[in-house]
């Protein structure tokens, strides 16, 4: 009996060992998918689109059209329709690169988005894309 006892402790032992091991090699793997995304932060690809809806400070999003990429490159999206989640995002006249409001935005404007090569975008129709993914936007008047 004493030797059972003694077997299934020392099995036991040895799984929380392995357990341990394993969640600190994928610890250090995390930090270095942190990096990788804070340098894709860097990165970044010009979008232009024209405004649907007046932007709204409650609301803090933007329906526009015709969302494309400014330098033709078939790997990536275009949208005919999207609504970008602007909440945290920097809103920069293009003129003066001062900091501007949402309801600064109107209808029928259009804007330039700098995005992350590949941003998040939700299956919805239409598609969002949060504001993680944007880099900023600037209103051009």
């Amino acid at each position: 009996m004493k030797k059972l006892i003694l077997v299934a402790t020392l099995s036991l032992f040895g799984l929380i060992m392995v357990g341990c091991s394993q969640s600190s090699s994928t610890q250090g793997g995390s930090s270095s998918q942190d990096t990788s995304s804070s340098e894709q932060k860097k990165e970044k690809v010009e979008y232009s689109g024209m405004v649907k809806e007046d932007g709204s400070k409650e609301e803090q999003h933007l329906l526009l059209s015709n969302l494309t990429q400014t330098q033709e490159n078939k790997s990536i999206a275009s949208f005919d329709e999207v609504i970008l989640l602007t909440e945290g995002v920097s809103i920069l006249d293009k003129k003066t690169q001062e900091e501007r409001s949402i309801e600064d935005i109107k209808a029928g404007s259009t804007i330039t988005v700098f995005l992350v090569p590949e941003p998040i975008t939700t299956r919805s129709l239409p598609p969002q894309i949060p504001g993680n993914s944007i880099v900023n936007i600037l209103i051009n008047e």
